[in-house]
């Protein structure tokens, strides 16, 4: 920045000051005329970046255009150009752009790499389709594998699967390109067609069979489709590396074949000078804790003291401590990761806590636990939620109410929080006509989910409709098994005289559950209790 201008000076200074006020918009425009004024191409980068950034368009033009005229061969200036031309209604401008940005480009592939990327970033989401289908329609290599896969990830970008995976599979006409192969894998896998994916990996690795991440996506489609014996024999004729030997562990824990899960363990833990010694150190400590060798897992967390995964390993050792009954030690842990600058896995430490301190009974400290973490980020929808089942808990039904009805103000279409508050209105209140309305509108949102059908019986039997209660509680007890269900179906069913069924599930439900407050309380005032 050339300092001696005094006029560039005074509006960096305005930026500044109007920066430190959160008047972001006015301190970008400081910064837009101070990078007209001075040959310091460095500020128009700041300028243009920013305003995209911030969706402020018309300045990332101009900021853009500064910048080309202080470096007229960037391609990041030309990018953001094309851009703010595209969000500005500038389109004939971008498309022109877009083609001189594909045609420069030696590899079309890049070439229209490029391109998808910009249009998937145009507010218009009809727009963007609209100038790639020009684009194409314009192009020499209209049909190219290249061009197809670029039209297929931009519809997938703008939410459009099933046609993204329509192109990705054209795509792969007679073309044997192992990453088009993967591409239409991962489409279907998302679509749930599960043998598509499958046939897909599978022709990825014929000309790759030793490739560690086909194979292991390759075993995941086998055990969603219920084949892990199939994904475990596949995966024994791979290298012994760590990730193959934690997932087969995995694999054989969910199959309940913990000798030999434990087995795998062993062979993990035995590795010796792992490539990645931290992703090494933290996948056996993983695989110890799901096979309950809790020691082991602890010490192999704790060997994670470097790389991406360490405040993910210090949480779990916090989990391992609460789960053998070490409280004070794990809150300690999860206090050291929210200091870490790991977002993510600060929010899961204040999650988490909560959780076992709720396990614990100590509701009221879970709720000043919640209490911290909203007052960093007031409108984190799972932290309210979570604060509002903890408040229910303690049977402070304000509280509750509050965090509930907070999340529907964020998000109107929040079905997991209308239907806490309409449930929680239903046990807990007489205000049965309102729950209702709010378990209706949750119901409409997710017409299969359990939890919600379930609330809708309750809320018909509290409103002395059982008849009407029955329907939704054996749907719900279908789609979960769940001992708060099945005590709201025993109920129904015995209201309704129909007492042979409401003791045949009495008997199920006690076999399957005998320690669970809610259903023993339940069968206690019926005076069912066996």
């Amino acid at each position: 920045m050339e300092e001696a201008d005094p006029e560039v000076q005074f509006h960096v200074m305005a930026a500044e000051r109007l920066a430190r006020i959160g008047e972001y918009r006015d301190a970008l425009e400081q910064y837009l005329e101070a990078a007209r004024l001075t040959e310091d191409e460095e500020m128009a980068q700041q300028v243009a970046r920013l305003a995209a950034r911030m969706g402020e368009w018309e300045m990332a033009l101009a900021g853009s255009e500064r910048w080309l005229e202080l470096d007229p061969d960037s391609l990041d200036a030309r990018q953001i150009r094309i851009l703010a031309w595209l969000n500005t209604g500038h389109v004939e401008e971008a498309e022109a752009g877009l083609r001189t940005l594909l045609s420069d480009h030696e590899d079309r592939r890049e070439g229209w790499r490029r391109a998808t990327v910009l249009l998937s970033a145009t507010e218009s989401e009809a727009l963007a389709l609209d100038v790639m289908d020009r684009l194409i329609a314009d192009s020499d290599d209209a049909e190219s594998v290249d061009v197809l896969h670029s039209q297929s990830v931009l519809l997938w970008q703008l939410g459009d699967t099933e046609r993204a995976l329509e192109l990705a599979q054209k795509a792969t006409e007679g073309n044997g390109e192992r990453r088009h192969h993967v591409w239409v894998a991962q489409l279907a896998a998302e679509l749930e067609d599960l043998e598509l994916a499958l046939q897909s990996y599978r022709e990825a690795r014929e000309g790759a069979p030793d490739d560690v991440s086909l194979a292991l996506a390759e075993a995941e489609v086998l055990r969603q489709l219920e084949r892990s014996e199939e994904a475990l024999v596949m995966l024994e004729d791979m290298p012994a590396d760590g990730e193959i030997l934690y997932t087969r562990g995995l694999y054989l824990a969910y199959l309940d074949k913990n000798d030999a899960a434990k087995a795998e363990w062993q062979r993990l833990a035995a590795i010796d000078d792992p490539a990645e010694p931290y992703r090494h150190a933290f996948l056996t400590g993983r695989l110890a804790e799901m096979l309950e060798l809790d020691e082991e897992a602890l010490e192999w967390y704790g060997r994670v003291d470097g790389g991406p995964a360490q405040e993910r390993a210090r949480l779990r050792r916090g989990v391992v401590k609460a789960r053998v009954g070490d409280l004070p030690a794990a809150r300690a842990l999860f206090a050291e990761v929210r200091q870490s600058d790991d977002h993510d896995m600060a929010e899961q430490a204040w999650l988490v806590e909560a959780e076992f301190l709720r396990k614990a009974e100590d509701y009221e400290e879970a709720i000043n636990v919640l209490g911290q973490a909203l007052r960093e980020t007031p409108n984190h929808i799972e932290m309210l939620y979570a604060r509002g089942l903890m408040a229910v808990y303690a049977d402070d039904l304000e509280l509750a109410e509050q965090d509930f009805r907070r999340i529907i103000q964020i998000d109107g279409d929040n079905a997991m929080a209308l239907n806490a508050l309409g449930y929680t209105l239903t046990d807990r209140t007489d205000r049965h006509q309102e729950a209702l309305r709010l378990i209706r509108r949750a119901l409409e949102l997710e017409p299969d989910e359990p939890a919600i059908l379930d609330s809708m019986g309750w809320v018909y039997f509290r409103l002395d409709q059982p008849q009407r209660a029955l329907p939704y509680l054996e749907r719900a007890f279908e789609g979960e098994d769940n001992p708060e269900i099945a005590a709201h179906l025993i109920e129904v069913l015995w209201t309704l005289d129909r007492t042979d069924e409401a003791l045949e599930l009495r008997d199920r439900a006690i076999d399957e559950w005998p320690d669970d407050n809610y259903l023993v309380d339940t069968l206690k005032r019926l005076e069912l209790m066996p």
